[in-house]
């Protein structure tokens, strides 16, 4: 039945109101992705013929999805009560094409449709959606079946269609909205000073915040030592290898056969020839171009050598297995020097100097019984699930020792520290490091700085980022200008507007690649390790490393920080808002694809 005038006018009045209520969207600081998401919504419960409901179901929809709720409304005061009935029409002839069996009768059933849409009038809603709903049941499953196929498939295909328009028309009209008010002088980026208060915190201080921050089983360590980049890192696990007596145990995403391998190589085929009980884990995906022959060599002299999920296995049991890797970088040495953080055996973290692409990246050095035994277990648990490569018939002796650089170790080592080390093995335990995150940067009280590779958050620490903002805590995020992956890039600009609205100061590492996952709140609390704030670490890989409360070394990796920072590109609000459109949409797209980059 069509509107009568009642409808007519009530539609009159909508679209007065809808006026504004679309100027207040475009000129407010919204996400392009969460209106488009709004849109879909609507688009999607559009399709529903259910006019009475379609209004608050869409207000539900957008919320599900974390959508607009305003431009979720939008096809609701775009649709009528006419169109209804050859939106219903449409959808039964396209669920009878596609619905499994002969339909017993289908111009009788689509009658029945006919007549179901016909007895809503907007004069009663309510007294037509019970009529309406009373007559769809009335109809039986050869018209229900193909009705409900119908509109799944319509409301699908109108929710991808107009979510990707969406995408595009709102990205143009906010950045070409964002030109004109900045080209009016109507700016509402002010402009910040570029400083970070991080004043040292006192005794009492600390002792106050201590309990806020707590561990939840901290182990003692006897040594805690920063290292920085491969040209300190390299060395002090080479010469740890080369004094190792009884066990030397390695466990790393990426090996290559590269400068840096080989002297590796070299190390643990030594420590074999020795009496040394060696044991190499590394990852399927992260190793697949390493030659053969560099682990037969391995083999030959007496080391153990597992391979986590090979590609060639896991290709064949299905791609969720192969999504799952093992990022972890752990070496322990017998059960005394442990060594974690995000540092891969490979050229790419050696120095510029020495032949590497000079990557920036953390590593940590832990000394003690319990700590290094926290990290064994962890190196046990996935060699367990490893596939340990067959040995050759007879070991061959190894070769003599290379000749290494020298490179003076980092100054600071902290005694007697407080740790924990952390992992996210178990099924239960796979938000365990984004707890940590979280409860950290919730209770930070001064200052909250981040250096992290691949920075996709979730809305969760997202939104504790900015409220801490809030509460006076200054927040500083250093992430790669120029990253290895240039899609994760893209999808982590693509939060940008929302972190730069909220008052999180981000900063591009521009010198080389940024690969370090560290970060260090009010001098009290650091954390070093493999786990990156993005999908991936949160949901697929295995990640562990090594959270302290330890102020000497919280301060030490501060002051690194603040290094870095001092070398990074400050991302100004108002250049990143009036980026070309296309560039916007590109990095919107690629956020799409977070939970497999």
């Amino acid at each position: 039945m069509a509107p009568g005038p009642l409808a007519i006018n009530m539609w009159q009045r909508s679209s007065v109101r809808l006026r504004p209520l679309a100027r207040k969207i475009l000129n407010s600081d919204y996400s392009p992705e969460r209106a488009a998401r709004g849109l879909a919504a609507g688009f999607f419960v559009a399709a529903f013929p259910l006019p009475g409901l379609q209004l608050p179901l869409s207000v539900f929809c957008a919320w599900l999805v974390k959508g607009h709720t305003a431009v979720a409304m939008l096809p609701q005061f775009l649709s009528s009560g006419g169109g209804l009935l050859p939106l219903a029409c449409f959808q039964y002839w396209l669920g009878a094409k596609i619905w499994p069996g002969a339909t017993a009768n289908a111009a009788l059933a689509l009658d029945g449709v006919k007549q179901a849409v016909g007895l809503w009038h907007w004069l009663a809603p309510f007294h037509s959606l019970t009529k309406f709903l009373a007559a769809l049941a009335s109809l039986g499953a050869d018209c229900i079946g193909p009705l409900f196929l119908g509109v799944i498939l319509t409301a699908l295909a109108l929710a991808i269609i107009f979510y990707l328009l969406g995408l595009i028309a709102f990205t143009y009209l906010r950045i070409y909205n964002l030109k004109r008010r900045l080209a009016l002088g109507q700016s509402t980026f002010p402009a910040r000073k570029l400083e970070l208060p991080i004043p040292i915190s006192s005794t009492a201080a600390e002792e106050k915040a201590k309990p806020a921050l707590r561990l939840p089983a901290p182990i003692r360590a006897t040594g805690l030592k920063l290292l920085v980049d491969g040209r300190q890192t390299f060395p002090e696990m080479l010469g740890c290898i080369a004094a190792a007596r009884r066990e030397v145990c390695l466990e790393t995403y990426i090996l290559c056969a590269d400068a840096i391998g080989q002297r590796f190589g070299e190390a643990l085929r030594l420590a074999s020839s020795r009496g040394v009980a060696v044991r190499l884990l590394f990852d399927g995906f992260g190793t697949l171009g390493l030659p053969n022959e560099f682990v037969q060599s391995l083999m030959r002299a007496g080391v153990r050598v597992a391979v986590y999920r090979p590609f060639s296995q896991v290709w064949r049991s299905g791609l969720n297995r192969l999504n799952r890797r093992d990022h972890r970088k752990i070496l322990v040495l017998d059960g005394q020097i442990g060594f974690t953080g995000g540092l891969n055996i490979g050229a790419d973290y050696a120095s510029r100097e020495d032949g590497g692409a000079g990557w920036r990246d953390t590593h940590v050095r832990v000394d003690g019984t319990a700590p290094c035994q926290k990290l064994l277990e962890i190196f046990e648990e996935t060699w367990r699930e490893a596939v340990e490569c067959p040995r050759p018939a007879a070991p061959i002796p190894a070769g003599a020792p290379s000749s290494a650089v020298k490179r003076p170790a980092i100054n600071f080592t902290s005694t007697n520290a407080e740790v924990q080390i952390l992992s996210n093995r178990e099924f239960f335990q796979r938000v365990r490091m984004r707890r940590a995150y979280l409860r950290a940067i919730r209770n930070a009280e001064r200052y909250i700085l981040i250096e992290n590779a691949y920075f996709i958050p979730d809305r969760g620490i997202r939104r504790a980022l900015c409220k801490a903002v809030k509460r006076g805590v200054a927040v500083a995020v250093a992430v790669a200008m120029h990253s290895d992956v240039p899609l994760v890039a893209m999808a982590s600009r693509a939060l940008y507007s929302e972190l730069l609205a909220g008052g999180v100061r981000i900063y591009e590492y521009p010198i080389s690649m940024l690969h370090s996952k560290v970060a260090v709140i009010d001098d009290l609390w650091a954390i070093v390790g493999s786990y990156n704030l993005d999908h991936r670490s949160l949901r697929h890989n295995l990640e562990g490393g090594l959270l302290t409360l330890d102020k000497p070394f919280a301060t030490a990796l501060r002051s690194q920080i603040m290094i870095d920072l001092a070398h990074c590109r400050e991302v100004r609000r108002h250049a990143h808002e009036t980026r070309p459109w296309n560039r916007a949409l590109s990095e919107v797209l690629a956020y799409q694809l977070r939970y497999w980059l």
